[in-house]
């Protein structure tokens, strides 16, 4: 099914019983934000709140627009396998192989004379984000975040180059969004441009396009690589844009709701905290910069949609680290290394890659994850775990059982120092470390070493190793001779 919207998503969601519409009144303080975590920890459909208080009838909300299914029959990953428009019982391993297969085919988007995002049109005066029914998500945060499943649509100043990211945003009042815009992103190392030319940074923040649209934007595309072609590449079909209406960037046509505005040089209010995508509340209030807000147009009857971070897993683990797992996958393989697979497990929340590897010579465990690290995906991973090529980086049981039998509890274990890290979130460092991101990373060398002799390498006690392949034939063929059904239960 080809998606052109939210809405489109919406129906597909409602068709594998992947939604749930809530009509009862609900309040933006609070419950809407107790709900969708409940949703998160029990596997329950997606919220569509439709009755939110104090707002007029139309204008809804949807939490865990991503988030895990523990629906009978689907994968833990349902919704995210459901937005790439493949069935629900999807794994892990063919929503990564899917996506790198789309990604490869990058698809340049068609501009468009106008759209339904055109419907409402907000200037000057009249701009008030807090039209729309903003939740405040978790107790203690530092204010209602409208940005947390988004699109924020920025420009190079050179003009070379547009990113979308997701960077979440804080309402300070009707005009005025609190920023978090890390220097180890595209988006703080455009503003460190701007900042320095003392110029305003032009920005739109684009909300409730159709869910490839976040998801290119939260997965940490190498630079100058252009995420509205790889979500085009992702729906096999070019995204729509329009031109705003005050900035000189190009919309999603059929988004929801879209904010124009300037991020203002030299200027800082306090943001924060909130509870965010690794599990507890991080970032404690701090300047930061600030976006004021010229124009808002909008779609009759919005939606908007947030994600409700914190614990996994919410849509920080099902897509955001799923995809991150496949890009990293993707960088090694270019940079010529005998990979077989890669993965970020959910509950890790994006810290950990798993790399499953041909092991051609002494000591490449340390390369290889010195060489994630120098990867953009591989940027904000702290633990990385190396297994061979016979172990299935998605089995966390096969995982497991490499760690703590290949994995030497002190000549194995590599501790590496002063590795970036996500400035203010990170809740291993210290405070200091933490302001600035001083990080550090870890290798599990979980594989057999190279200068061992052939016969010092203990074989897998398996069915396939240890009993003849005419045995085997014969014990699978007459499985139900045994008394077991066909499905070897």
């Amino acid at each position: 099914m080809k998606m052109d919207d939210l809405r489109d998503f919406l129906e597909l969601l409602e068709e594998f019983d992947e939604v749930q519409r809530i009509k009862v009144p609900v309040d933006w303080n609070l419950e809407m934000g107790a709900i969708t975590r409940r949703c998160y920890d029990v596997g329950a459909p997606a919220a569509l709140f439709e009755n939110i208080k104090g707002y007029p009838q139309g204008f809804r909300t949807l939490g865990a627009p991503l988030g895990a299914s523990k629906k009978r029959g689907h994968s833990l990953f349902a919704r995210t396998a459901l937005a790439l428009s493949l069935r629900p019982s999807a794994s892990a391993k063919e929503i990564m192989q899917t996506y790198l297969q789309r990604r490869e085919n990058l698809i340049k988007p068609i501009v468009v004379s106008t759209g339904p995002c055109k419907e409402n049109i907000m200037k000057g005066a009249d701009v008030d984000v807090l039209k729309f029914p903003i939740p405040l998500i978790h107790g203690g945060d530092g204010g209602r975040y409208i940005g947390t499943w988004h699109t924020v649509i920025t420009k190079d100043p050179d003009g070379s180059w547009v990113n979308w990211g997701m960077y979440r945003l804080m309402v300070h009042d009707r005009n005025t969004l609190g920023c978090l815009f890390p220097l180890q992103q595209h988006i703080g190392q455009m503003y460190q441009k701007y900042e320095a030319m003392n110029r305003s940074m032009p920005v739109a923040v684009a909300i409730g396009g159709q869910p490839v649209i976040p998801i290119v934007s939260c997965v940490q595309i190498p630079p100058h690589v252009n995420e509205v072609d790889v979500a085009g590449g992702l729906q096999n079909a070019p995204i729509s844009l329009v031109r705003g209406e005050t900035v000189d960037l190009d919309v999603p046509a059929t988004a929801e709701i879209v904010l124009e505005g300037e991020v203002l040089p030299h200027e800082r209010m306090v943001e924060g905290p909130f509870g965010e995508y690794m599990g507890y509340e991080a970032g404690k209030s701090s300047p930061k910069p600030i976006m004021k807000i010229n124009a808002i147009t909008y779609r009759n009857d919005p939606i908007l949609p947030f994600s409700n971070m914190g614990m996994p897993v919410h849509e920080g683990q099902t897509a955001t680290a799923l995809i991150k797992g496949a890009e990293i996958y993707s960088e090694l393989r270019k940079l010529g290394f005998p990979v077989k697979g890669a993965f970020c497990p959910p509950y890790a929340v994006g810290h950990m890659a798993v790399v499953a590897t041909e092991v051609p010579f002494v000591n490449y465990a340390r390369r290889l994850a010195h060489a994630v690290w120098a990867t953009k995906p591989g940027l904000f991973t702290y633990y990385i775990v190396i297994v061979d090529a016979d172990v299935d980086p998605t089995n966390m049981d096969e995982v497991l059982h490499a760690m703590t039998t290949k994995c030497h509890p002190v000549n194995g274990i590599h501790q590496v120092p002063h590795n970036p890290g996500f400035p203010v979130l990170l809740p291993f460092l210290p405070p200091k470390d933490r302001l600035i991101g001083d990080a550090a990373g870890v290798i599990f060398d979980c594989t057999w070493p190279k200068d061992w002799l052939p016969e010092s390498i203990p074989v897998k006690a398996t069915f396939e190793n240890l009993w003849p392949s005419h045995l085997q034939e014969k014990v699978i063929k007459n499985w139900g001779l045994y008394g077991f059904d066909e499905a070897g239960d």
